[in-house]
């Protein structure tokens, strides 16, 4: 694959690792860095994707919407959104009819799903969204031909980023939106700085988030 001289930043550091996959993660951009080839992060990516989704939900160590934030967290750091030309989906492109994929209609699930003000109420929108997710990744498979629902390879394909990115949108309303409401005397500015506070202080709660 080829490499690529796309000015790279640095990730996030100082947060806590609580799952060897995090860990995973932040040794994937190191040596994507030390190699000057940002794409080599997806070869790395691959399989350690496929074991997490392997990972039956209870067993997991981290959730769904905490794991794939800090996946974008390394790829938007390599310079990869500007490489794999990544275009957010929008809630239009999930809205019947007429939205390029409204078979996963995201008002269906979502629209009943309220703003986040708690830790559980995080973990709810987590389990929510996840399913509605599953339901993108088919209808996305069905209109583009991509092999979507393999996890192994999907990660290769600029839809999954376009895909994870609104999902990850959605996750950072969230974010804010407990912040707001849990800790509005605290200076959690950042999704970061939320992240940070909950792998911090509500380690209880990370594998269902």
């Amino acid at each position: 694959m080829a490499t690529s001289t796309m000015t790279m930043q640095k990730a996030p550091t100082g947060r806590p690792i609580h799952s060897t996959m995090l860990t995973e993660l932040d040794r994937f951009e190191k040596e994507a860095r030390q190699q000057n080839n940002p794409q080599l992060y997806l070869q790395l990516l691959s399989p350690l994707h496929a074991q997490w989704h392997a990972i039956p939900t209870r067993a997991r160590r981290i959730g769904f919407l905490l794991f794939h934030w800090h996946v974008i967290e390394h790829f938007k750091a390599l310079g990869l959104e500007a490489i794999e030309n990544v275009q957010e989906d929008t809630v239009a492109d999930f809205t019947p009819p007429g939205g390029k994929f409204d078979m996963a209609d995201w008002g269906a699930i979502m629209d009943g799903v309220g703003d986040s003000t708690t830790l559980t109420e995080l973990e709810d929108y987590s389990q929510a969204i996840e399913g509605w997710h599953n339901e993108a990744h088919m209808a996305i498979s069905q209109v583009t031909g991509l092999d979507m629902m393999n996890p192994t390879v999907n990660v290769f394909f600029t839809e999954f980023w376009n895909l994870h990115y609104f999902i990850n949108t959605r996750f950072e309303e969230q974010l804010r939106s407990y912040a707001d409401s849990a800790h509005p005397d605290q200076k959690l500015n950042t999704p970061t700085d939320i992240v940070r506070h909950i792998e911090k202080e509500h380690r209880g709660t990370i594998a269902l988030i």
